[in-house]
Order: structure tokens, then C-alpha cells, then sequence
């Protein structure tokens, strides 16, 4: 009888961790905010993702959108967007 009690009692202990095993996990998604300052003018993007990488990657490639804004930029302007865009602001 015992043995049956500890027998049962491992299987739903097994159970229980199989079931566990097929929950999903995926990351919450969360709020990222960023600043960014280009000549005195401020750009504040604020992205949800579930990574600050994804974040990071939209909030930069807005930022260069942005200040870019529709024209044809000469390469030291467009490299000062670039700085800018990959070191927003806290």
C-alpha cells in the first residue's frame, strides 16, 4: 500500500512538471521611452516590445525619419542624425 501511495505520488509529481513544460513563457511586453536631442530640438519616441533591443531598433530608425525629415541629407548631416539616433537620451 505504500508503495502504491509513493507510486501515485511520483506520477503527479511528474505530471505536474510536463504540464508546466508546455506553458508558454513568452516575455512580457513592456513601456520603453527615448529621448532624443538634435540641435535643441527634442524627439521622444516611446515604443511596447518585449525586448529593449526591438525597442531600441524602432525608437532609432524613428528618430532618423524624423530629423531626416523627407529630404536629401548631406553626409555630415546625415552622420550627425546617425549619432544621434543611436545615443538616445535616458
Amino acid at each position: 500500500m505504500k508503495t502504491l501511495k509513493n507510486l501515485l505520488l511520483i506520477l503527479s509529481f511528474l505530471s505536474s512538471l510536463s504540464a508546466h513544460a508546455w506553458i508558454s513563457t513568452e516575455t512580457p511586453e513592456k513601456i520603453y521611452n527615448f529621448k532624443f536631442k538634435l540641435q535643441g530640438q527634442i524627439y521622444e519616441y516611446t515604443q511596447k516590445s518585449s525586448t529593449y533591443e526591438e525597442a531600441y531598433e524602432q525608437a532609432a530608425k524613428s528618430c532618423f525619419q524624423h530629423y531626416k525629415g523627407g529630404r536629401t541629407l548631406n553626409e555630415e548631416r546625415g552622420l550627425d542624425i546617425i549619432d544621434v539616433c543611436a545615443n538616445p537620451r535616458s
